[in-house]
């Protein structure tokens, strides 16, 4: 049980690490793609850094953690 929850708990975060990278990547290739959709890409980027730190401050208690 304690592991499962272990796995759960740690998923998000590496899904949103793997969905940056991806993001990340995709705007290297900028010629590949129009203007709209360099801006939803960005607009993306920008949304799941903002919920990664957000999610991070959440579970980061500890000494001279804010």
């Amino acid at each position: 049980m304690m592991n499962f929850m272990m796995t759960m708990m740690a998923m998000p975060t590496n899904r949103g690490k793997r969905l940056v990278k991806m993001l990340e990547r995709l705007l290297k290739q900028d010629h590949l793609y129009s203007d709209d959709e360099i801006k939803t890409i960005k607009s993306q980027l920008r949304v799941v850094k903002d919920e990664m730190a957000k999610a991070e401050s959440l579970s980061k208690k500890g000494f001279g953690k804010k």
